[in-house]
């Protein structure tokens, strides 16, 4: 992961199980601790924040960007 490790234990699981799908993390300046991406879609990044008001339910949308992002064969 690049950069600093995300305060929240939930959230920082999900974004290393990000990571070891493939997806980029990376993260930013502002309001937002850091973003997903997918390299192969290039579609719109997934904003983490650092300061979410459930972090589980931050964690569950993080696991949904990683399931819809898994590509086989280059297909979305």
């Amino acid at each position: 992961m690049v950069g600093a490790r995300h305060p929240k234990k939930d959230i920082r699981r999900a974004l290393e199980d990000a990571e070891d799908a493939g997806l980029v993390v990376a993260t930013a300046t502002g309001h937002r601790w850091g973003y997903i991406r997918c390299p192969e879609c290039k579609e719109t990044d997934l904003s983490v924040w650092s300061t979410p008001r459930v972090p589980e339910h931050h964690a569950a949308a993080i696991y949904r960007f990683i399931t819809r992002h898994q590509h086989k064969e280059g297909r979305p």
